[in-house]
């Protein structure tokens, strides 16, 4: 071959690389447009609604953010004050058996999508059926006992990529799984069975 016709084979080898790269590179592109409208889109439609007028706005915000112990801070708040238990500072078993559907409902739902399906009650709840409902199984499940130690609230993971289920947490060492008084038994679990959670 001359040198003429290897020059033109080179010059169009790199010529279709560079339009195969192109190609990629927009693909990428298109696909991480779409994934932002997916999110965008499945995010929006969270309705914050509230039996008790409570306002969602902000753990929406925090969550969007992906500031997880603000979020669970504000999920703390939010519980205590849609149950009318802020004065005492934790819920009890009859709190939780009455906590407004809605309430746990969009609570719930801003949890599970902004943490890609990881986080929220629901999740928790599917995570103690697999366990046989067992709560020392799900808490070691959850990572919130390891090695039969509880961890400390400062000590969880504040991350997308902590344990399904680890988030929310609430502020007492067994979060809203067990009331306050210190209960034996899930408190949380059947309220979200009742409310279709």
């Amino acid at each position: 071959m001359d040198k003429t016709r290897l020059e033109t084979i080179r010059v169009l080898a790199v010529v279709f690389v560079a339009i195969a790269v192109i190609t990629q590179a927009c693909s990428s592109q298109k696909a991480d447009q779409r994934e932002e409208s997916n999110t965008s889109k499945s995010q929006a439609w969270v309705s914050l609604a509230s039996e008790v007028d409570a306002d969602h706005t902000q753990l929406q915000n925090l969550l969007k953010a992906r500031r997880y112990k603000e979020a669970d801070q504000e999920t703390n708040r939010i519980m205590l004050f849609v149950a009318r238990r802020e004065k005492e500072g934790w819920l009890d078993t009859k709190a939780i058996d009455s906590f407004p559907c809605q309430d746990l409902r969009t609570i719930d739902q801003l949890w599970v999508q902004n943490s890609n399906g990881r986080f929220g009650f629901s999740v928790q709840k599917q995570v103690y059926n697999q366990v046989g409902k067992d709560f020392g199984k799900f808490s070691d499940q959850v990572k919130w006992r390891v090695n039969g130690n509880w961890k400390g609230y400062n000590e969880m993971i504040w991350e997308v990529g902590a344990p399904l289920g680890h988030l929310p947490r609430g502020l007492g060492a067994k979060g809203w799984w067990k009331d306050g008084s210190g209960g034996s038994i899930s408190s949380l679990e059947p309220r979200l069975v009742k409310c279709n959670i």
